[in-house]
């Protein structure tokens, strides 16, 4: 019989691997209930080991470099990609956000795919490199790498006289009632001086920044026309997001294969 202390280090080893783990999978392969792996997580996320989720929990911290988050939970941003590029027409100027499941996204799209991509993300704009038919712009301004992006005054008044017909922002966080975040002030002016000079707005959300505790809002969910989600988003905030939210238009992944 699996002592504790023992559970309770292969749940830590769990999310330190895994970046994200549901409490439905790890009773199942600790052989116990789903109620005492909610008490591990509640004692795990005050001893400051992991961070619990709705649902699960995941890491503590992101992966230090954004080239190691942009390899971390590919199967899931690879589905969410699927589910922005579905908002792209073949006619758009697309401004593209820095993050990890955008560069997914950057990695399927095909030349011709829009007018112009216009983006500040260094990495998404060399994946985009060959294309002939579709324009690539990328934004100047201070590089931070450790976003992969570039923000500043520069990027911002760059921005600012742009008219896209489409913005794809990256969220740090989604509150149903007061909008979406991001994890520093700079990021969060950038991305809402996207959404104010784009005709349509779209995003995409892994289920964790449901309950993530980003600190800087940047915009409301009515700015936003599609939101797209994991196949498995937490039912309540789904629920939340249709009754206060009617009007946003939900888009769900496939499932993820097993």
């Amino acid at each position: 019989m699996q002592l504790p202390e023992e559970r309770r280090q292969a749940i830590v080893d769990a999310v330190e691997r895994e970046g994200r783990v549901l409490a439905a999978e790890l009773a199942g392969r600790l052989a116990t209930s789903e109620d005492t792996i909610r008490r591990d997580l509640r004692d795990l996320d005050a001893a400051g080991l992991l961070r619990r989720v709705h649902g699960g929990a995941v890491r503590l911290r992101p992966a230090a470099s954004f080239g190691e988050r942009a390899e971390t939970d590919l199967p899931r941003k690879m589905l969410l990609a699927h589910g922005l590029r579905a908002c792209i027409r073949p006619d758009d100027t697309v401004l593209i956000d820095a993050g990890s499941t955008h560069l997914a996204l950057a990695r399927l799209l095909e030349d011709g795919c829009a007018a112009a991509i216009v983006t500040n993300s260094p990495q998404i704009a060399l994946a985009l490199g060959h294309f002939r038919r579709t324009r690539i712009v990328l934004l100047g301004g201070t590089y931070h790498p450790d976003e992969g992006a570039t923000y500043g005054a520069a990027t911002l008044a760059e921005v600012g006289r742009l008219r896209p017909d489409l913005a794809l922002v990256g969220v740090c966080g989604v509150d149903v009632e007061r909008g979406l975040a991001a994890s520093n002030p700079e990021e969060a002016a950038l991305k809402e001086a996207m959404l104010a000079v784009s005709a349509r707005c779209a995003a995409a959300v892994l289920n964790e920044r449901f309950d993530e505790r980003a600190a800087f809002l940047f915009g409301a969910l009515e700015r936003i026309d599609q939101l797209v989600l994991e196949s498995d988003a937490p039912p309540q905030a789904v629920a939340r997001l249709r009754d206060r939210h009617p009007e946003l238009d939900l888009t769900f992944t496939a499932k993820a294969e097993a």
